[in-house]
């Protein structure tokens, strides 16, 4: 199994991405080993309803300008 190291990566990221596609390549760095492999992405998978609420919380006046521009007909620029 050969092993690369970071600065191989970096010199050659996009040949390493497609052997990537054919078979997981190694990566050594800081004495760790990764694996770079292709996957898919998990289909279907959303987070619950309500999970980023209050990943952004806003100040009540921001709040208030942001409920008091919904009430604004919006109309869309050609």
């Amino acid at each position: 199994m050969p092993v690369l190291t970071t600065s191989e990566l970096k010199n050659n990221t996009g040949k390493i991405l497609d052997a990537a596609r054919r078979k997981p390549q190694y990566i050594f760095r800081n004495g760790h080993l990764f694996m770079l492999t292709i996957t898919e992405p998990a289909g279907g998978v959303n987070p619950p309803a309500g999970y980023y609420a209050d990943a952004y919380p806003l100040d009540p006046e921001r709040q208030a300008l942001e409920e008091a521009s919904l009430k604004v007909p919006q109309i869309p620029e050609r």
